[in-house]
């Protein structure tokens, strides 16, 4: 309960001195709710930093892998004089470079066939009996017509029944008269049909064969090819061809260095956000005393280190002194500046890219060679030379283990048929190999293994990002949370403590007065019988 305990004896201003000294107590307090304030700061800068993380991870998967890494450029040069055109032609990452010389002869069709002429959409069309088609190498399909039924229920009656997965029907107005058309879904010869005519009613259903199914034909440098679809992905590996009318032309396939660069450069900006950030929270101005707030942070650091030494550092398994081998991005224009900021010189990187495109492609993507195929390695393996030998794991069974040139360990990886697998938390997390068929006693051999930058830094930032106890921000969030937990406890229980001390030394203060005012009554008693006794002595 609120009250008043000012001196109304004494004089004194309590609810002053009670505020006072309780302003001292609660000192405490201030302290720990300004390291809550500092705490809330923490977790907002480390917010950032995960978002910028997710931002570099984001960009390096764009580019951590051969097949989205290599972007290809393509054209069609056309020979044909009236100008049309005779096809397009986009490129996959794994196109080669190259050129192929193409003649198109024959464009793949939908069979159409056409029905009699009918006056009306929705007046009974008067045909009765069963009408069959049969696609190519399917089963007939049965489809029932009665007297009643229109021209618009007969082309339902198609589209519902089970032809519908392989032709489509649809009513063309002629001008005057209706005609249903029925077309095969995909071109081809191989999707072509068998439609039959119904003649049981006053008016028959017949068809014609108004479109052949026909297969696409065309040359490429004078291989005849033929496709039952005018888009064709399957003869150029990585490529695919829109074939649009007859006709020939020259197709071109070529490094996309441009888009290649704007991949790279989102990827060096991504990288140099994160970077000025941190550099932000390392910062001290001492004429304000000012900092950041994961100044000094040891979490941070490990983060700001590891990321430096896997953009500038050698990338491990490659070697600048064998044959022109790039090793590390400086080699190719992508140079570190004093702020630790990735900076690419975009001449030296094309000409780098024209010349030995595979050479920079290992710089940031997984990639090996040896005894076995390389498929893929995880962004937290060990790049270097490895020997390989294959043992008895037990029973006879093959088992293929391999060592890093400078370690002592062998390291068994997982046979999954003709593939193995190395295990995580070794130098061969998640490195996969083709293998083939092993036996116990293959000859030894080698394997070279390097893993790339785009794909190291994606593996690191998803590491540092995950939500578990595995992720860095993560454990940092969470003791930041804990800790204010932690200090509103106390502050919440120094609170409670203070309310009662308050309410103690106002208790005290009434006391006092009360005290006061019957001192002062008693004075003034003795006041009046002194004065009333000096009277009786005159």
């Amino acid at each position: 309960m609120a009250f008043s305990v000012d001196g109304l004896v004494s004089g004194l201003d309590t609810t002053s001195i009670v505020k006072q000294l309780i302003d001292i107590q609660r000192r405490p307090i201030t302290l720990m709710e300004n390291k809550q304030a500092n705490l809330i700061d923490q977790k907002a800068a480390w917010q950032e930093v995960s978002t910028r993380l997710l931002a570099l991870e984001s960009s390096s998967n764009k580019f951590n892998a051969p097949s989205t890494f290599a972007s290809r450029s393509s054209k069609f040069l056309n020979n044909n004089s009236n100008g049309g055109s005779v096809l397009s032609v986009s490129a996959g990452g794994s196109v080669a470079s190259g050129s192929y010389d193409m003649v198109v002869t024959q464009l793949a069709k939908s069979q159409k066939s056409s029905s009699n002429n009918f006056a009306s959409l929705t007046a009974a069309a008067n045909v009765s009996g069963t009408l069959t088609i049969t696609p190519n190498g399917e089963s007939a399909v049965n489809i029932s017509i009665t007297s009643s039924d229109s021209l618009t229920d007969i082309r339902d009656s198609i589209n519902n029944s089970a032809v519908g997965d392989s032709a489509v029907a649809t009513i063309i107005n002629t001008g005057s008269q209706y005609k249903l058309v029925v077309t095969s879904i995909d071109t081809g010869t191989a999707n072509s049909f068998t439609i039959s005519d119904v003649t049981g009613g006053s008016q028959n259903l017949t068809f014609t064969e108004s479109q052949a199914a026909l297969d696409a034909n065309f040359t490429i440098d004078n291989i005849s090819v033929t496709k039952s679809s005018n888009t064709v992905s399957d003869v150029i590996d990585g490529a695919t061809i829109e074939l649009e009318t007859i006709g020939s032309g020259t197709i071109s396939f070529a490094v996309d260095t441009s888009a290649i660069l704007a991949k790279v450069q989102d990827f060096a900006d991504k990288y140099n956000a994160l970077m000025d950030y941190v550099r932000e929270q390392f910062t001290y101005e001492q004429d304000q005393n000012k900092k950041g707030a994961l100044f000094g942070n040891v979490s941070l650091e490990t983060i700001q280190a590891q990321l430096q030494s896997i953009v500038s550092g050698v990338v491990p398994g490659l070697n600048a002194g064998n044959s022109g081998e790039f090793a590390f991005l400086a080699q190719v224009g992508i140079k570190t500046d004093n702020l630790n900021q990735l900076v690419i010189d975009e001449a030296d990187f094309k000409d780098a890219l024209r010349d030995n495109f595979s050479k920079v492609q290992d710089l940031f993507v997984p990639s090996g060679s040896g005894t076995y195929t390389f498929l893929a390695a995880d962004g937290f393996a060990v790049g270097g030379t490895y020997e390989t030998q294959v043992i008895d794991s037990g029973g006879g069974v093959a088992a293929l283990q391999m060592r890093r040139s400078g370690t002592t360990n062998w390291i068994t990886l997982t046979q999954n048929g003709n593939f193995a697998s190395g295990p995580n938390d070794t130098d061969l997390e998640g490195v996969l190999l083709r293998t083939g068929t092993l036996t116990v006693g293959d000859p030894a051999g080698s394997m070279k293994v390097t893993v790339g930058i785009a794909e190291r830094v994606s593996a690191f930032t998803a590491k540092y990002t995950e939500h578990s106890t595995e992720g860095l921000v993560f454990n940092q969030n969470r003791t930041i949370e804990q800790r204010d937990k932690e200090l509103q406890i106390q502050i919440d229980d120094l609170e409670e403590r203070l309310a009662k001390r308050e309410d103690d030394l106002k208790a005290r203060f009434v006391n006092l007065e009360t005290l006061l005012a019957n001192l002062s009554s008693e004075q003034s008693y003795l006041d009046s019988q002194l004065s009333t006794l000096s009277k009786g002595w005159k």
